[in-house]
């Protein structure tokens, strides 16, 4: 009797098939005993239950091997309430990154038994996978090796380019543009012709890290592609290296466009169908050209490269805080500032900034102090996206205490949780009411326990 031959016993039926059902080889004598003088149905379910067992205890056990243990890590371990900490934190995904700042501060690492909730955290947020992983040490590139989904923590290797997913290869180019900016560029121009313009789009947008002049010939390869979207992010990065050529020829297009006269600033709108569209191709060939073209002696001295040789265009010969604050005629002035918006943030251009109110472009504690001294320091403080101090954090709670007393709930204030120094004291704000002000109260005080935990 074989397991094969009770198998098709029990699917034909003891009726039409017959079968002396044994027990299996080796087995004890009560179960042989058992099977004595029953019925062949009944004999067939117990031999059947006997050579289930035997089968599953006959396997053949698999070679062992030796895995490697991680390399030991130096550092200590965080406390029992900081590790309680990011395992809740983990579970909502908020101020995980945070915690990972206070770790770094104070020299301590998370529990390795967090070590798989992290790495899935920064899976798919390629911004995060810096701070995870030097969070985790090489307790992750171990992890990774056993896990492909975590093949992000992995050290890199170059064969990906050629191999690899979509994911994958970016994730690669990502790392070499971290470590070789040159390595970086080199891979994408090595395979440029091939790629499908999705891939030309996103690896051509990793250039934004460590962006410099010695972009400039991939970009403006770039420039010439059949697909929009890749033009696109090749204009756009193009536009932030004020000495590029694409920059002199975006200076020269643009400088025509506006002039001062009587006090005032005269905007000519570009050739295009229709008045809205001409307006907005006007904010779009000042965004594009070189901030220093409206403020210089000549083009030529801030664009540079064959597109301005000539210095045949001036500058308007007044400061960004003067030539803002000009009235511009035929309303056009909300067009000819978006442009110059843009263009600040884009060139990342400090009096510029200053001329327009952007904060975000200025230092730090110079930001601070202005959004503090604001007439409405929550707006003014809303585009600062870093931890404050605690004179912006105290002129912000202030303030939210006084808007909502006097009924103001045009904006939503939950945010100011997350930037406030965490020593603020915020609990008197709860007695204003409102979802966001309890939402700012709780994350506020989450972000004081978490700090005390690293003390």
């Amino acid at each position: 009797m074989s397991w094969d031959e009770l198998v098709a016993a029990a699917l034909i039926g003891t009726d039409r098939r017959p079968v002396e059902a044994d027990a299996p080889p080796g087995s004890p004598e009560a179960l042989e005993a058992t099977l004595g003088g029953r019925g062949a149905e009944d004999r067939l379910l117990v031999a059947s239950a006997a050579w289930t067992v035997a089968r599953r205890a006959g396997a053949q056990a698999g070679a062992s091997r030796t895995v490697e243990p991680v390399a030991a890590d130096a550092r200590p371990l965080c406390s029992a309430a900081a590790a309680s900490r990011l395992e809740l934190l983990l579970e909502v995904r908020e101020l995980v990154d945070e915690w990972l700042g206070l770790a770094d501060r104070a020299g301590v690492r998370p529990p390795p038994e967090l070590a798989p909730a992290l790495l899935d955290y920064a899976e798919a947020r390629p911004e995060r996978q810096a701070a995870v992983l030097g969070a985790l040490g090489a307790l992750a590139a171990w992890l990774a090796a056993r896990e492909p989904r975590w093949a992000y923590a992995l050290p890199v290797d170059d064969d990906v380019w050629k191999t690899g997913t979509p994911d994958q290869r970016q994730a690669l180019l990502r790392r070499r543009r971290q470590e070789d900016p040159e390595a970086a560029r080199a891979l994408i121009a090595s395979t440029w012709a091939e790629e499908t313009w999705e891939d030309r789009e996103a690896f051509l947008g990793e250039l934004e890290l460590g962006l410099s002049e010695a972009d400039e010939p991939l970009l403006e390869t770039a420039l010439q592609d059949r697909r929009k979207p890749v033009r696109d992010v090749a204009a756009e990065l193009l536009a932030r290296l004020p000495r590029s050529a694409f920059a002199a020829r975006a200076a020269a297009a643009a400088r025509p466009l506006l002039r001062v006269e009587d006090g005032e600033l005269v905007a000519t709108l570009p050739e295009a169908e229709g008045r809205g569209r001409r307006s907005e191709r006007l904010t779009e060939l000042i965004a594009a050209a070189p901030l220093d073209v409206w403020t210089s002696g000549t083009n030529a001295e801030t664009a540079g490269g064959d597109g301005a040789a000539d210095g045949a265009l001036a500058g308007l010969g007044l400061a960004p805080a003067q030539l803002v604050a000009l009235p511009v005629r035929d309303d056009l002035a909300a067009a000819v500032h978006a442009g110059w918006v843009e263009a600040a943030i884009n060139q990342r251009h400090e009096a510029w900034g200053r001329a327009l109110g952007l904060l975000e472009l200025l230092p730090h504690a110079e930001a601070e102090a202005r959004a503090a001294a604001a007439d409405d320091p929550v707006r003014a403080a809303e585009r600062l996206r870093w931890t404050w101090g605690p004179t912006l954090s105290n002129a912000v709670v202030a303030s939210v205490k006084r808007r909502r007393e006097q009924g103001g709930r045009d904006i939503d204030v939950a945010f100011v949780g997350y930037r406030i120094d965490p020593a603020t004291e915020v609990d008197h704000l709860r007695e204003l009411g409102g979802r966001d002000i309890g939402r700012l109260c709780d994350v506020a005080a989450i972000r004081a326990a978490m700090l005390s935990e690293f003390v």
